[in-house]
């Protein structure tokens, strides 16, 4: 029987003024990072719509825990902080 964990989901909210305020460029650093690291087993990566947090965007949605004002040198931290757990 398989003890595999179920890939960690990050949802990106793809509103106009999250997209604009970073999540374009956070995309591209999610994408670096899942290739760095070797884990594109572990990340499952979703676009979403505005869920209406526009003034502390950029947010990104990791397990269903919202991070907000995620920018490209705080992500890789919480990227690392969410899939060590899957070790």
């Amino acid at each position: 029987m398989s003890s595999k964990k179920q890939p960690v989901e990050l949802a990106i909210c793809m509103g106009s003024s999250c997209f604009s305020r970073g999540n374009k460029n956070n995309i591209k650093v999610i994408k670096a990072y899942i290739a760095r690291h070797g884990v594109c087993d572990k990340v499952v990566l979703k676009g979403h719509l505005c869920e209406g947090l526009c003034k502390e965007g950029p947010n990104i949605t990791i397990e269903g825990e919202v991070f907000h004002a995620v920018d490209g040198t705080t992500l890789p931290a919480l990227l690392d902080q969410h899939l060590k757990k899957q070790d």
